[in-house]
């Protein structure tokens, strides 16, 4: 018995490693990709920055592929995507669903915004980052239908509009690129973003 703890104990602390090991190469891609994009990015520049051997990004993450791979899930599969369709659920109004998406648009942007354009940008070159990208838009528009039909269940939505077009709608229009292009390439502010096409969405898809 005594043996057999030993040996769990080791593999725990094995376990222990290897996990940390996969974290700090995450976040040294996700530093790199930023800095000089995924195509610049080299296995090599990312085992130096993490200080492990370029083997060992292969063997703990898939290379720059994997890597990639890990990060879109990271943004697609964040506790606040869930807690944004949960809390969207809640609201008793159609307006009310749309201003507690808005918010929860700009919470994500805040925690994964370089993420998003991380995979964006790499989508327009590499083919492995594309169907990266059309895997993530598949999951955001599945998380907009639940919220969009929830506006449809209280009567709400925009008569002769389906639940599947009003996704598109607000996929439209608050889309990382359009949050950005309206808050940072117009000047105008987060506030003032949200805001403008949190309106453009209520008039596109409620009820007048």
């Amino acid at each position: 018995m005594p043996e057999q703890t030993d040996q769990t104990a080791v593999q725990n602390r094995r376990d222990e490693y290897a996990e940390m090991t996969r974290r700090d190469v995450v976040a040294a891609a996700r530093r790199l990709f930023a800095e000089h994009g995924y195509e610049q990015t080299t296995v090599a520049m990312i085992a130096r920055e993490a200080r492990v051997s370029p083997a060992t990004v292969y063997a703990q993450c898939g290379g720059k592929e994997g890597l990639l791979g890990t990060l879109m899930d990271m943004w697609t599969t964040s506790p606040t995507v869930g807690r944004i369709v949960g809390d969207a659920a809640e609201g008793l109004t159609g307006r009310d669903k749309l201003r507690i998406l808005a918010e929860g648009y700009v919470a994500h942007a805040a925690e994964a915004g370089d993420i998003m354009r991380i995979v964006e940008r790499a989508a327009a070159s590499s083919t492995p980052a594309e169907e990266f990208m059309a895997i993530a838009d598949g999951r955001h528009t599945e998380a907009l239908e639940i919220i969009t039909k929830g506006i449809a269940d209280v009567g709400e939505l925009a008569d002769g509009l389906s639940v599947t077009d009003a996704a598109r709608i607000v996929y439209f229009h608050f889309r990382n690129p359009q949050l950005v292009l309206a808050s940072e390439t117009f000047g105008w502010g987060i506030d003032r973003a949200q805001q403008w096409l949190l309106e453009r969405v209520e008039s596109a898809i409620l009820k007048p």
